[in-house]
């Protein structure tokens, strides 16, 4: 621990300074703590060093010893860490508080009580365990209403003192203990995984292990924890620290060290020296005549082997014969584990798309170098060889765990669906094709059995949107799904499938309606009940979306016991409100669910609705009706007529596969990186309801309050000025953004400073505009999300995050209005404004990049995700076309929709780097800082934004 050790070299020669020059060390340069003492006595003494130089060399000396004593009892330097816990009493005068107040005392406390648990002093353990405890019992109350983050140190420090008062009662035994009931005590690992993996929570945690492994004489447990903070320094790219902490666990013999340290090789680009050192030693255990029994050594030997085949695969070294039998290997030792099953299946779908793309492209006349005249002839490869094996490892890593399940299930049925559709597309089918479709059928069916339905609840989407699809086999495998699932949760199926069951598709709706039935013919009477009255709610909610205010009348509310009445009348029932959290699957870590665990939360169901109805001005007269729920709280939800929400069900979706995404990627979880989803509920091709989201203002309305207490802006008259400027404007573009902009300068932090008048709170709220308007930005342009004018982005009141409405206008959309976007998000003056002195550069940027950086190591995941868009038949991309498609109210059939499918491989040009900006122009691959560069100065280049049509309001 390198950096410790610096830190008392460091520390020390502070001392000397403060001193006045060497005195308290000897001549090797050394701490002597008791001529530090005798110092710090003679000027605490001294009447002329009242309030003087003596007492501010005692407050340097009570920093510096801090420092030190956190230095000395990490590195576990006893000797040090006495002469340290000397020096702060001397230099305290009238003693230490050991309360964990602050930062310096806590790191004295932790000292402390280290010093007296060497000392065996069970008396001044306990008494400082408790002090230390209730100091920070007292102060947390008030640090917890701020903010959790705020109060999550302090309830590490409450952890720490736990594990502390644990191994301190194990130490107290009459008896020896033994590992067993050690590790049972002290629940180090489970422990571990509560807290949050970042270097600055859990090093002080791993550190206080190593002194506790000492005093337990747990050579072992010293090791592990050493190991530990091995992984979290590589993972967090310490690796100097990394590698000294690896060659600690090693040092004591710690399994998993040596691949611990073969990892570190391969992140310093070593990476024939780590396949090197970790073959020899996996091919050692290989050679041993008695395998071990012990699943934990079993475990461990997996893991080695599966890294050293995944390296090889990645240098190129050693054929697909040697690496498939490794895989095998490696799922022998360990059947049960996720992610062997996960790489194995990755493997086999590289094989499967690498022969699919070859597959038909032998030697052509006139293309063979030789003429036809080679003698050796290469076996031709099948796509069917893999895609059996690789759909059963998908299968088995879903089965095992939820860790790649994001990857894993989404996949598996792209590839069962594909294949299904190369099925019913072939007119002859081969014998190979036979044999795959049999083993494939074979694979479905027993997942179908082995597969939990709350897993299968994460593609209710993917499964909705597939219908009808064309061969007989795969459309009877989704209506099994689709069944079992509105067997398991009927509540989220009902929800969802509402639009489905309304289609204007014939085959949809029957389809759908089918499955309905048959789940309800299988419930018993009250589960009919919730079927029945289901239905008449959904019939309700369709009038209340469609009903509109008199024409003679302009009224902006209504009452709900007077204009839907029949909605009222159905009140109180079993239907559960449908907020976003009814919709979200939780899936802890492990394959299996803890007992008790509910993989979806149950809502409250809506017992009344508010007599209050409020109807907007704009021109579909949206309105806001309010449910009441069983839990007395009020839910509202905004119902809109005439308009398809589909896009926005299906982007709510995708933003939430992409959120569970950045929650697994520690640097985007660390800064809270995510889009803000609400519950969307197509009921019709034209209408359905949206969630209300409280405390949300339109971006406009807050330029424009900020700019009306400045007195530069009239809400009514300064739009109609700036359009009569770009009416008499003969000049560039940007010419005319410049002259409208040196009328309004940039204000909108004035706005922030005026809603969140804390320091802290206004610090957290500028900082979650900006991550959050990265986010959206790089994911809306990925997506082609255009129309962000001021009123489609909003911002929390309470938070500063951001939060985007109405994506009706989705994959380029913009490029087709009268007036093209040339942007590809908001990036105006008064939302850079809002980013701080720093403008687009800092937080924004590294947002930004590493907003892309998930998206692009997600690509596949996310590219599944939205292929729901293809083969759902939208509106816009239907109405009106001229294509071959079949019309959607004969439609039997699922068939693929050209227009999506261009604006799907748009997507991926995007997320691969090669399609920059609006356009989509063709470039050479950028890396993610290229890219996120790039489109940055698009958005803010004000030709362009001069380009933009006036009511978009560039200039805000």
């Amino acid at each position: 621990m390198g950096h410790y050790q610096t830190l008392l070299h460091q520390v020390d020669g502070l001392m000397a300074r403060c001193l006045g020059g060497g005195q308290g060390f000897g001549a090797s340069g050394a701490l002597n703590a008791a001529d530090i003492i005798a110092t710090l006595g003679t000027l605490a003494n001294n009447p002329a060093n009242a309030g003087s130089g003596g007492q501010t060399a005692q407050w340097c000396m009570w920093q510096l010893a801090a420092l030190g004593i956190a230095a000395a009892w990490r590195l576990g330097s006893h000797e040090l860490l006495r002469g340290y816990l000397g020096i702060v009493e001397a230099a305290s005068g009238a003693g230490l508080q050991r309360g964990g107040a602050t930062d310096d005392d806590w790191e004295a406390c932790v000292g402390y009580i280290l010093e007296a648990a060497h000392r065996g002093s069970h008396t001044d353990v306990v008494t400082m365990i408790k002090a230390a405890r209730q100091g920070i019992l007292g102060l947390l109350p008030s640090i917890a209403g701020e903010s959790y983050t705020r109060a999550y140190p302090d309830l590490m420090k409450l952890h720490m003192l736990q594990e502390i008062e644990d191994a301190w009662g194990l130490l107290q035994q009459p008896s020896a203990v033994g590992p067993l009931q050690r590790s049972r005590a002290l629940r180090w690992p489970e422990r571990l995984s509560l807290t949050a993996p970042v270097l600055s929570s859990r090093a002080p945690l791993l550190a206080l292990r190593r002194q506790l492994a000492g005093l337990l004489r747990d050579n072992e447990g010293m090791g592990r924890a050493w190991l530990q903070h091995a992984k979290l320094c590589r993972s967090t790219g310490h690796q100097e620290a990394a590698e000294t902490s690896v060659l600690e666990a090693q040092a004591r013999s710690v399994p998993g060290a040596l691949l611990e340290r073969c990892r570190l090789l391969w992140d310093r680009d070593k990476g024939h020296r780590a396949v090197m050192e970790l073959q020899l030693v996996v091919q050692q255990e290989l050679e041993e005549e008695v395998q071990p029994n012990d699943p934990a050594v079993q475990h461990q030997r997996a893991k080695e082997l599966l890294q050293l085949t995944e390296w090889m695969a990645a240098v190129g070294q050693g054929g697909k014969e040697v690496l498939c039998a490794n895989y095998d290997d490696a799922i022998q030792l360990d059947s049960n584990w996720e992610k062997a099953h996960f790489s194995y299946a990755c493997y086999l779908d590289q094989l499967y798309k690498d022969a699919k793309q070859r597959e038909g492209k032998g030697p052509k006349s006139g293309m063979d170098r030789l003429g036809g005249r080679c003698r050796v002839r290469r076996e031709e490869e099948s796509p069917f060889d893999y895609l059996p094996s690789a759909l059963s490892h998908y299968g088995e890593s879903i089965r095992a765990g939820h860790k790649h399940i994001l990857q894993s299930l989404p996949r598996l049925l792209t590839l069962y669906f594909e294949f299904g559709n190369r099925l019913a597309a072939t007119k002859q089918v081969t014998q190979k094709m036979r044999s795959a479709q049999t083993q494939i059928s074979g694979v479905m069916k027993g997942l179908v059995r082995s597969i939990p339905a709350y897993k299968w609840l994460l593609v209710l989407p993917q499964l909705t949107s597939r219908l009808c699809h064309q061969e007989r086999d795969v459309q009877e495998f989704i209506q099994t799904l689709l069944g079992s699932i509105v067997d398991h949760f009927p509540q989220q199926a009902l929800w969802s499938m509402t639009v489905v069951v309304k289609s204007t598709v014939r085959a949809r709706q029957e389809i759908a309606s089918a499955v309905i039935a048959a789940a309800r013919r299988r419930c018993s009477d009250s589960g009919r009940r919730l079927f029945d009255l289901f239905n008449k709610l959904v019939d309700q909610l369709i009038r209340a979306c469609m009903w509109q205010p008199p024409t003679e009348r302009r009224t902006s509310k209504a009452s709900a016991q007077k204009e839907f009445r029949g909605l009222c009348a159905l009140l109180p029932l079993e239907v559960q409100v449908p907020v976003q959290a009814l919709f979200t699957v939780d899936l802890p870590p492990g394959g299996k669910l803890p007992q008790g665990h509910r993989p979806v939360s149950t809502q409250a169901t809506i017992a009344g609705i508010k007599d209050e109805v409020v109807v907007m001005q704009s021109l579909m007269k949206p309105k806001k009706i309010t449910f009441i729920g069983s839990d007395g709280v009020e839910y509202p939800f905004l119902a809109k007529p005439k308009d398809d929400l589909r896009k926005d069900y299906r982007l709510m979706d995708f933003a939430g596969t992409l959120n569970a995404l950045l929650a697994r990627q520690p640097q985007a979880r660390r800064r809270g990186l995510s889009l803000r989803t609400y519950a969307v509920l197509p009921l019709t091709n034209d209408c359905g309801i949206l969630q209300w989201v409280n405390n949300l203002v339109p971006f406009k309305h807050a330029c424009e309050e900020v700019y009306v207490k400045a007195k530069i802006y009239r809400r009514h008259s300064t739009p109609m000025q700036i359009k009569k400027m770009y009416d008499s404007h003969s000049g560039t573009r940007r010419e005319l953004m410049d002259k409208v902009l040196s009328l309004l300068p940039p204000r909108m932090s004035k706005w922030f400073l005026s809603r969140f008048q804390d320091p802290g709170t206004w610090l957290a709220a500028r900082l979650a505009f900006t991550r959050t308007n990265a986010a959206w930005a790089m994911v809306g342009h990925v997506l082609g999300l255009g129309d962000r004018h001021g009123e489609n982005i909003m911002i929390n009141a309470l938070t500063g995050e951001t939060m985007h409405v109405d994506f009706g206008c989705l994959f380029d959309h913009g490029l087709t209005l009268e007036v093209p976007e040339m942007v590809p998000f908001r990036l105006t003056q008064n939302v850079v404004d809002c980013f701080g002195v720093s403008g687009v550069e800092g937080t924004f940027r590294c947002a930004a990049e590493m907003t892309l950086q998930v998206l692009r190591d997600n690509k596949a995941t996310l590219m599944t995700c939205a292929e729901t868009f293809l083969h759902d038949p939208l509106v816009d991309w239907t109405k009106g076309s001229r294509s071959t498609i079949t019309s959607s109210a004969t439609a039997t059939q699922d068939q693929e929709n050209p227009q999506a499918k261009d604006a799907l491989l748009v997507m991926e040009g995007r997320l691969s780097g090669t399609l920059l900006g609006v356009l989509a122009t063709p470039t050479l691959p950028l890396s993610c800082e290229g890219q996120a560069a790039r489109l940055i100065q698009e958005a803010s280049d004000h030709e362009n934004l001069g380009k933009m049509y006036i009511w978009w309001m560039p200039w805000l």
